[in-house]
């Protein structure tokens, strides 16, 4: 990576910009708020010395009108001992600006007192600003007039003023520095913090990318958004390596399971080319063949509407069925079946059980279970299905007095491609993973009870209602054709 590139990158970042945008907001604010503070402190600190020279005026007026310009003079010459800590200037004057006379002037050396003369402040109310020789500060003056008319001035310097404001600048500088890096560095922190879970899905996506598909996002239990969005994408992860996991599960079972099928195909050829060239073996070979083929076939159907179901894309033809007429027609089907067998299937159905479902999919599920039913079922045994009207769902049970199912394959036989009993009753071992795939597609549940030797009772439920997910589902546009066992 080029070094400009490498300089440029931790700019580019979400986390610096979030901190370089709350540094900059708060110097702006703070910037903001001192030169505010700066300019109500200097109208104040102005205002002040104007009341102060108001005030002043007032008490040389009261003395002049008690005593005259006697009373006035003593007034401003007694304090003449603690002058230097009185701001104020003083200066009696006639209307024809005459017999001008400025009390202690040592003290306003800095200014240039003789251009009073040639300034224009002669009209009672008006202010005059005098500045001292180095144009520092000024001396504020303030014409006021006696009773008589007799006029005098009052002034103040803005030197202190000015100092005050002065010191409020250098404190300004002395704290802005240090609390400006305080919030770049808060900012920093902040946006650290923030963005955590957001680092901690970036390099795990790079794990996973890398191969490691066991990798998760870090928790931080702080729980916002971004912290849930880690939570979210660790149960998607796992759900991705659990499909991934069954899809590999599935080939490598396909793919075992279709070497016997496959074999068998190319031997049953191999073996018309061998024997006679007649009509009636080739006939015999190729029907053996198209048998192999349908077996084949419907093997990839079922374990493709299996992985359907479970991706939640399973096309169905949502309708309102009656349950009881379907089921009829399947076990009428299965008796002969079930006569040849010597078992007897039993029915247990009310009037009607209605339910918004796919039928082609209900009868999948429902054929299935019979098939297994009669399959694992000894000669003279018995097989029932009866459906219920339960509050809000309908139950359909299926029943057997077969060889039951052993308690570690319980789980099991949900599994694709998993074959339980005896070796003489082993199919296509897809038969229960359809009946789960199909049931759950339709928000329904389905359970076994059964022990060795003590048979088998399946139980699916189903919602007799249309649920909001049932309404969204995939229509086709041609119904798919039922799959049976």
């Amino acid at each position: 990576m080029p070094l400009i590139q490498r300089i440029l990158k931790p700019v580019r970042t979400i986390g610096f910009k979030i901190a370089a945008g709350y540094s900059l907001l708060f110097a702006f604010s703070f910037v903001g708020l001192t030169v505010f503070a700066y300019l109500f402190l200097e109208t104040t600190l102005a205002r002040q010395d104007r009341r102060m020279i108001a005030g002043e005026v007032e008490s040389l007026q009261e003395q002049y009108r008690t005593g005259g310009w006697e009373a006035f003079y003593r007034r401003v010459t007694e304090i003449d001992s603690y002058r230097k800590n009185n701001p104020f200037f003083t200066r009696s004057l006639k209307r024809d600006g005459s017999d001008s006379l400025i009390f202690l002037p040592q003290y306003w050396k800095d200014f240039d007192l003789a251009s009073l003369e040639k300034m224009d402040g002669q009209t009672p109310g008006k202010w005059i600003r005098l500045p001292n020789r180095t144009q520092t500060y000024t001396l504020e003056i303030f014409t006021a007039a006696h009773p008589d008319g007799s006029l005098f001035q009052v002034g103040i310097s803005t030197e202190d003023r000015l100092s005050d404001l002065q010191r409020y600048k250098e404190s300004f500088l002395v704290i802005s520095i240090p609390l400006i890096l305080l919030a770049a560095g808060g900012g920093a922190l902040l946006s650290r913090r923030a963005l955590l879970p957001l680092r901690n899905l970036i390099l795990t996506m790079e794990s996973i990318e890398s191969g490691k598909m066991d990798a998760r996002v870090t928790e931080t239990f702080t729980g916002d958004e971004l912290d849930e969005l880690g939570r979210l994408f660790n149960r998607m992860i796992g759900k991705i390596n659990k499909l991934i996991q069954g899809m590999k599960g599935s080939l490598d079972s396909v793919a075992h399971d279709l070497r016997t099928p496959m074999t068998r195909f190319r031997n049953l050829a191999e073996s018309a080319l061998q024997k006679d060239h007649t009509a009636a073996a080739y006939r015999e070979a190729l029907q053996e063949c198209l048998d192999e083929s349908d077996r084949i076939l419907r093997m990839l159907h079922m374990l493709m509407d299996i992985s359907e179901a479970e991706a939640g894309t399973l096309r169905l033809r949502i309708q309102e069925l009656n349950l009881v007429q379907l089921a009829r027609e399947i076990v009428d089907m299965y008796g002969y079946v079930a006569e040849e067998r010597d078992i007897r299937i039993r029915t247990d159905f009310p009037g009607e059980a209605l339910l918004v479902a796919d039928a082609d999919r209900i009868s999948q599920v429902i054929a299935n279970l019979l098939d297994n039913a009669v399959k694992f079922t000894d000669p003279g045994g018995e097989v029932g299905v009866c459906i219920k009207n339960l509050p809000g769902r309908v139950q359909i049970e299926v029943s057997d007095s077969g060889i039951g199912i052993p308690p570690e394959e319980i789980l099991k036989i949900w599994g694709r491609l998993y074959r339980g009993g005896s070796d003489a009753h082993k199919g296509l071992g897809l038969g229960l993973s359809v009946v789960s795939a199909v049931v759950h597609a339709h928000m329904g549940q389905v359970q076994v009870s059964s022990a060795p030797g003590s048979g088998s009772i399946f139980t699916v439920e189903l919602p007799v209602y249309e649920h909001p997910r049932l309404e969204t589902a995939f229509l086709s546009e041609k119904p798919p054709s039922p799959v049976f066992p």
